[in-house]
């Protein structure tokens, strides 16, 4: 958690030094910052699907992957270049109390008669995500809309307790056992996404966004849809 404040100091830093060279330099025809907060839904794919096989020795049963949906908050910084061009910087928090799990089956052939089944459950459990972005967004104003479409890059922190309970059943013998942990890490995020404002009044607007998210390092994939208000600043 450390490592991830830290990026996002500098993350924070890094805008609003962009923020004040804006201020002088930035074309006078759109509003030199946006801000948005809302209610963020996330669905997450917390545990990946395992494939099946099947080999003379060996039986594979394999499961989908393990997705969840989240629910918390969404933030953005907007420096506006111009109308069309923006670089933002993305905030978010998406947490359940709950659970979800996948299982797997193995059977293996040991002799002329003798089967063994191994059946592996991974839980994954009251899952706490933060994200921090930055990038590039570009616009197009047309009256009261102005759809937006943009790509971000940053940090995700994942938050969650992980069980695996491992059952053997074979001649003769049924054995079982729980590996629970808690784990937090630090791994690289990108989102690509877009949506749509709907001006309300001169510096009010309404925003409704999605975004397709991967992180964890491992390629899995994520949807976030985000709804709330936009604060026009220096128009």
């Amino acid at each position: 958690m450390r490592h991830f404040l830290c990026a996002s100091v500098l993350f924070l830093v890094c805008s609003l030094s962009v923020l004040v060279f804006s201020v002088s330099v930035f074309a006078q025809d759109a509003p030199k910052a946006e801000i948005f907060a809302g209610f963020s839904y996330g669905n997450y794919e917390l545990i990946p699907g395992s494939s099946s096989f099947t080999n003379p020795d060996e039986t594979i049963s394999g499961s989908s992957s393990v997705r969840l949906g989240l629910y918390g908050w969404n933030g953005s910084v907007a420096v506006n270049v111009n109308r069309w061009f923006s670089f933002v910087t993305d905030f978010s928090g998406l947490y359940s109390g709950s659970s979800a799990s996948n299982t797997t089956k193995e059977t293996l052939i040991c002799g002329p008669s003798c089967t063994e089944t191994i059946t592996i459950v991974d839980v994954a459990s009251r899952p706490k995500v933060h994200n921090f972005l930055f990038g590039p967004q570009f616009s197009y104003p047309r009256g009261k809309i102005r759809p937006f479409a943009h790509f971000l890059l940053g940090m995700e922190h994942l938050d969650l307790t992980r069980s695996e309970n491992v059952s053997s059943t074979g001649v003769g013998f049924i054995s079982s056992g729980a590996l629970p942990e808690s784990a937090g890490d630090n791994e690289f995020a990108m989102a690509i996404g877009g949506g749509v404002d709907y001006s309300i009044k001169h510096n009010l607007a309404w925003r409704l966004e999605a975004d397709y998210l991967t992180g964890q390092g491992t390629g899995q994939n994520h949807v976030r849809v985000s709804t709330g208000l936009v604060w026009r600043l220096g128009k």
